[in-house]
């Protein structure tokens, strides 16, 4: 397997990376820091602070750009040999995903399918205490990730795809629209096995930003809706 570059891409409310969970681990796994684009301070959107950075690393010449949340505490040493492992192997890789989907509210990955058709395994917790989710096999084809932990390969990315700008939520939907978009755009998607815990316990409210991101992403695949999509 030929050593791929990668940076980090990480968008954050607090302003310096040294003051998240994320550095901290780094830290713990010897991870250079300068492999990693961070956006602190941040008020935009997710889908914006994500294209920067693929504009970022395209000019720089790098192969893949890792999208991580800041509250993630990286559970192994070697990461970036999983990185590149799976950056091979699929076009985009998270942690957890389905293999078919249905379209319908609520708009959660997990319930866009069924409990057969997830893949992939997920931690949350912290660091001393922590409980493994495994929703199914992994490594496998998926048409959906989660977006806590994503693993794009740049040179197979079409230029025309990338995160959706426009959606009226900045911190949700921009995972399931962009897993959309690859899909639809014939972009191999995948799960992997790459040891993290999240620290959060994950979408605690359906607030009014986050129904206005579910309207939005109903809307623009309106067509298939009534259809199940499969790998």
């Amino acid at each position: 397997m030929s050593q791929m570059t990668y940076k980090f891409i990480v968008a954050s409310q607090k302003a310096n990376f040294q003051d998240t969970i994320l550095y901290k681990s780094m830290c713990n796994h010897c991870i250079d820091f300068s492999r990693v684009i961070f956006f602190g301070n941040n008020k935009r959107s997710l889908n914006e602070c994500y294209n920067e950075g693929i504009t970022e690393c395209i000019k720089n010449g790098i192969d893949i750009a890792v999208f991580v949340h800041d509250d993630v505490i990286i559970n192994c040493d070697d990461v970036v040999f999983r990185i590149q492992k799976y950056a091979s192997m699929f076009d985009v890789t998270g942690l957890a995903g389905n293999t078919t989907l249905n379209i319908k509210e609520p708009v959660l990955w997990h319930l866009l399918s069924t409990r057969e058709k997830l893949r992939g395994c997920v931690a949350h917790g912290d660091e001393n205490k922590y409980m493994y989710t495994s929703y199914g096999y992994i490594p496998d084809r998926v048409l959906m990730i989660d977006g806590v932990f994503m693993i794009v390969n740049l040179k197979k990315l079409p230029a025309h795809v990338r995160f959706d700008e426009q959606i009226p939520s900045r911190f949700h939907f921009y995972d399931l629209i962009f897993s959309m978009e690859c899909s639809l755009n014939k972009v191999t998607i995948g799960v992997g096995d790459v040891p993290i815990i999240h620290a959060s316990p994950g979408l605690r409210e359906m607030h009014n930003e986050w129904q206005q991101g579910q309207a939005y992403f109903l809307q623009k695949y309106k067509n298939y809706i009534g259809k199940t999509l499969t790998v």
